[in-house]
């Protein structure tokens, strides 16, 4: 996750959580959860992600988004922990958001 435009969706997806979960747009999730998707295709963050946009889409695991929030927060607690410098700090104040985004 080393390149400027991970960095930069990293920066994105912080700010977009940090704004509050019920004034996020619907649609600007999606677009976030697709972009990473994209970039992640194959692993298990995309998996996830996959169920996320589920829920969020009005699946019927919408009563789920917390804990899926809160197992992306996990994976990328671990992803950071094989990281350094910029990207290490950037993937840990993610998954922070992430664990804590439904509590805020």
């Amino acid at each position: 996750m080393a390149d400027t435009t991970r960095t930069a969706n990293v920066d994105d997806t912080i700010a977009l959580l940090q704004s509050g979960l019920i004034s996020i747009d619907p649609e600007a999730a999606l677009t976030n959860i697709e972009s990473w998707q994209e970039q992640l295709k194959g692993t298990p963050f995309a998996e996830t992600l996959g169920e996320l946009k589920l829920a969020i889409d009005g699946g019927i695991r919408s009563g789920e988004i917390g804990s899926i929030m809160a197992d992306l927060g996990k994976q990328v607690s671990t992803a950071a922990s094989s990281q350094e410098g910029e990207v290490a700090s950037k993937l840990q104040e993610l998954a922070q958001v992430l664990s804590g985004a439904m509590h805020s």
